[in-house]
């Protein structure tokens, strides 16, 4: 099946009438799902410069794989891959994305369950396992990561990419809801500015470079400082802090409330900031991947049971 069948496929199953109104009309919308196939391969080049990673022959798991792309892709490279996600929509999309390029497992499964390991331990162990994206909806981390060091090779590689909740853009404009302000509420809060149903828990860093050491992995981050000083850094954050409180008014809100939650979070978000910046311990790195990383992306090793 080719980018375009697929695209075809997704526009259908998304209720719009053709490609050309998914790509034209509401091409900023599904902007993820157009450009997978494009994301998947990028991906792919990224861990062979970073890491030396030759895809040929090795087994794959692609954790949340969706409607595939990353893991048609993948195959294409010579790799074994198996996919899993908990939406039997996405997955039926994925046998259709796949259909005539490669053959590939998508399983329906949640990989925070110990059921995950029963059922994928045939395909392991893995050499590279893909949460691209993923993480940010999964309740359980702690479950995934004990799940998938079970099914992988010591030494075997994983790759994550994380929306960051704190950076400024995401603040302004939330990455997959495109709403100001709710990456910085908890869950419980969702449902008074967006329409259900939704599954995203933004976490801090820390939360997760916790994880990682907890269960045996080594990190090895893929994002450089792409400011060209501290400074640049700073100055960056103030004004889209300043973008933020102007947009704080009532007229960007359906109401009182919801003006009054965004306010109080981002009043919280502003004094931490504001502690950061005048912190003299606080490292040019920290602070650019605190709030200028929009995503975190990188590959862990894990060091064996």
């Amino acid at each position: 099946m080719s980018e375009a069948a697929f695209l075809a496929a997704f526009a259908k199953a998304q209720g719009l009438g053709s490609v050309e109104e998914l790509t034209g009309q509401h091409a900023k919308r599904y902007s993820f799902q157009i450009n997978s196939r494009e994301r998947a391969r990028k991906a792919a080049t990224l861990l062979h410069d970073k890491l030396g990673i030759e895809l040929e022959g090795r087994r794959v798991l692609d954790v949340g794989c969706a409607y595939g792309s990353f893991a048609i892709e993948f195959a294409k490279l010579g790799a074994q891959v198996v996919g899993i996600d908990v939406n039997e929509k996405w997955l039926k999309l994925a046998d259709e994305n796949a259909r005539d390029e490669v053959a590939i497992p998508f399983l329906r499964c949640d990989a925070s369950t110990i059921v995950a390991r029963d059922m994928l331990r045939e395909h392991g162990p893995f050499d590279l396992v893909i949460v691209n994206d993923v993480f940010e909806h999964i309740y359980d981390t702690a479950g995934v990561l004990a799940n998938l060091t079970a099914l992988m090779r010591p030494r075997a590689c994983l790759y994550y990419k994380i929306p960051n909740g704190l950076a400024t853009r995401s603040v302004l404009s939330e990455g997959h809801k495109k709403v100001f302000g709710i990456s910085l509420l908890a869950p419980d809060y969702w449902p008074m500015f967006v329409s259900a149903p939704f599954q995203i828990y933004y976490r801090r860093w820390e939360y997760f470079e916790a994880l990682y050491e907890r269960y045996g992995f080594d990190i090895n981050d893929f994002v450089p400082i792409h400011d060209d000083s501290e400074a640049t850094t700073k100055r960056h954050i103030t004004n889209d802090v300043a973008r933020i409180r102007r947009r704080l008014k009532l007229k960007n809100f359906e109401s009182r409330k919801q003006l009054s939650v965004a306010r109080d979070a981002c009043s919280y978000y502003f004094s931490e900031i504001a502690s950061d910046l005048a912190d003299e311990r606080m490292e040019w790195r920290p602070l650019f991947k605190k709030y200028r990383q929009t995503f975190w992306e990188g590959a862990l090793t894990y060091r064996g049971p």
